[in-house]
């Protein structure tokens, strides 16, 4: 059978490694031929995320949304309530955290969001210092997560002796006049990494899921 190379580029490289690589032995062949089969499987791992800690969530009803989370640091729980989604700590951990997304509807309104969502926040702090004496709201204000329109608030309160965090985020679409959002409750134990209500999201295990959150379909 005829090579496919050109005479003037010598001979191919199959002709010149190929008594070398049978002058190898049949255990050398299989070593090699072994390394080189585990050295493609992890290249192949790598291209498709394959043992990555990042999981992805997409609910679509009764209000669209999509995060991602890393799996090694939080876990879904069963929801409660109006939940869509309930994410946690694993047991055991000294810096529990908890986020926690549930759908928010809004009466038609004219303008802004931004102009409608401090009434709402209003209203929701009223309803959790009725039900917490615990309660105390350190700080709200507007918020823009990228790109879309949101409020949020930030308190503390008492649980079972001990001192907790909180941060809820209003968060809706960036379309005008979007009536549909997400309501965002993060929280977590004061003290174990959680020196201020504002640092609750801004390092893991919180950060990803809620900087990577996007509302609507």
């Amino acid at each position: 059978m005829s090579s496919i190379v050109r005479p003037e580029f010598g001979e191919s490289l199959p002709t010149k490694l190929g008594p070398k690589w049978r002058a190898l032995g049949r255990l050398p062949r299989a070593l090699i031929t072994g390394v080189a089969a585990a050295v493609l499987l992890v290249i192949l791992a790598l291209l498709l995320g394959v043992g990555s800690p990042t999981k992805k969530v997409e609910v679509g009803a009764p209000v669209a949304f999509q995060l991602s989370y890393d799996g090694d640091l939080l876990g879904q729980r069963l929801t409660v309530g109006r939940e869509s989604l309930r994410l946690e700590t694993p047991a055991g951990v000294a810096a529990r955290r908890s986020f926690t997304v549930q759908p928010l509807f809004l009466r038609a309104y004219e303008g802004s969001v931004a102009g409608v969502l401090p009434l709402r926040a209003e209203k929701i702090t009223a309803q959790l210092g009725a039900s917490d004496r615990s309660f105390a709201t350190i700080s709200e204000g507007p918020v823009l997560l990228e790109e879309q329109p949101g409020y949020e608030i930030l308190y503390r309160f008492i649980r079972a002796g001990r001192s907790f965090y909180g941060r809820r985020v209003l968060l809706f679409p960036t379309k005008p006049g979007a009536r549909a959002g997400v309501e965002v409750t993060m929280i977590a134990i004061r003290g174990a990494g959680a020196l201020t209500a504002q640092s609750i999201a801004l390092q893991p295990p919180l950060r990803e899921p809620l900087q990577s959150l996007v509302v609507g379909d």
